[in-house]
């Protein structure tokens, strides 16, 4: 539960900066803001690639498979993909979802970050604190006060001016150009590796910790945070690559919720005789696999369509100053949050299931009335 809290803060800090006011949007596979030029105002892109060469003179948001960052942004970078590069400036702070993210350049304030590996390289500058719960980091630059967090696997051969006050780590290292500015207090189930010449200007205080698993610090941590991720990248597939079919099932949701639960059920009870029909034949087993795959993914991907539904419904209901997909992006985030909670959670899915299988049922039949004669 402890972590499960930690993860919920770090949605919160990460949702914190959130602009009040509107801000440009862009959707396409490739997207560059060429050197040179220069983006006023906060900016949304979402693809495959982004790249920004130019400058963004506002806050940066991003849904793709990888962003570099070569110019400049003034503002903070919040970024929801698969590799996060910083080769230039930016202005404010870093918050991410990503698997990969590595700091070349310079990070003006701090650093708050999801991902399974972090990589500060030798030119990489963080001005201020990273907070990181990620798998496998390394620092070999310089960050300008602390350095906290989850980490699995940490090593550190440049400088953390201020120190590190609140680690959890299976395996820290301080190499010999390591430089500790303030104390060190971590825990961990082995006490930390400092090599010679490590130069630490506090006190080490370590508190051991039982071995929770061979591989990291904690399953539940890890598989939440791969969880949570997936389902943001889940949303960025589905929002961008299919809108319509999001918009239909929403529709759908605004109109009889009551109606399209039992539809909902009604059509899983379907599915599981139509299942179990087709299993006890031999010619059916291969569309009862089919059939039972389908659901499978249908139930996954519920929770998107039902958590954007939920942040816009919000967003209307209490007129929250935010834009349409960060409103969208924090129902499914906090949805994915809550149906983490231990018994609540799959007592929860149940009803997230049904609605949205009756939901997409009847968006189907209304399309069908649509478009057949």
């Amino acid at each position: 539960m402890r972590k499960l809290c930690c993860l919920l803060a770090f949605i919160l800090i990460l949702l914190a900066a959130t602009g009040a006011y509107a801000f440009g949007a862009v959707s396409q596979d490739h997207y560059l803001l060429p050197q040179g030029a220069v983006h006023r105002g906060d900016l949304a892109v979402s693809g495959n690639k982004v790249v920004i060469e130019g400058t963004v003179d506002g806050d940066l948001y991003v849904f793709s498979e990888s962003v570099q960052v070569l110019g400049e942004v003034t503002g903070d970078v919040i970024s929801f993909s698969a590799n996060t590069t910083i080769l230039g400036k930016v202005g404010g702070n870093i918050r991410s979802f990503t698997q990969n993210l590595t700091i070349s350049g310079t990070v003006a304030r701090s650093v708050t970050s999801a991902s399974q590996h972090v990589l500060v390289t030798d030119q990489g500058q963080v001005q201020r604190d990273m907070l990181l719960f990620a798998q496998n980091t390394d620092v070999h630059g310089k960050v300008g006060r602390e350095l906290n967090g989850m980490i699995g696997e940490a090593r550190i051969t440049g400088e953390v001016g201020r120190g590190i006050s609140l680690l959890k780590s299976h395996t820290l290292r301080l190499d010999s150009t390591a430089v500790i500015g303030g104390d060190l207090i971590y825990s961990s189930p082995r006490r930390a590796i400092i090599a010679d010449g490590a130069a630490m200007k506090g006190e080490e205080r370590y508190t051991p910790e039982p071995h929770e698993e061979k591989d990291g610090i904690g399953f539940s941590l890890f598989t939440s945070a791969a969880l949570l991720l997936s389902t943001l990248l889940l949303w960025t597939a589905i929002r961008f690559l299919f809108p319509a079919g999001m918009y239909r099932v929403c529709q759908q949701l605004d109109r009889q919720i009551a109606a399209v639960f039992g539809m909902g059920a009604g059509v899983l009870l379907a599915s599981v005789i139509l299942v179990v029909v087709l299993l006890v034949t031999v010619v059916g087993i291969p569309a009862a696999v089919i059939l039972a795959l389908t659901i499978a993914v249908l139930a996954y991907t519920a929770k998107v369509f039902v958590g954007s539904w939920i942040g816009m419904r919000l967003r209307e209901r209490f007129e929250w100053r935010l834009h349409p997909l960060l409103a969208e992006l924090l129902g499914v985030a906090v949805l994915q949050c809550l149906l983490f909670i231990p018994f609540f959670g799959w007592l929860l899915s149940i009803p997230v299931w049904l609605v949205f299988l009756g939901a997409l049922a009847a968006a189907v039949r209304q399309t069908n009335k649509t478009f057949l004669p």
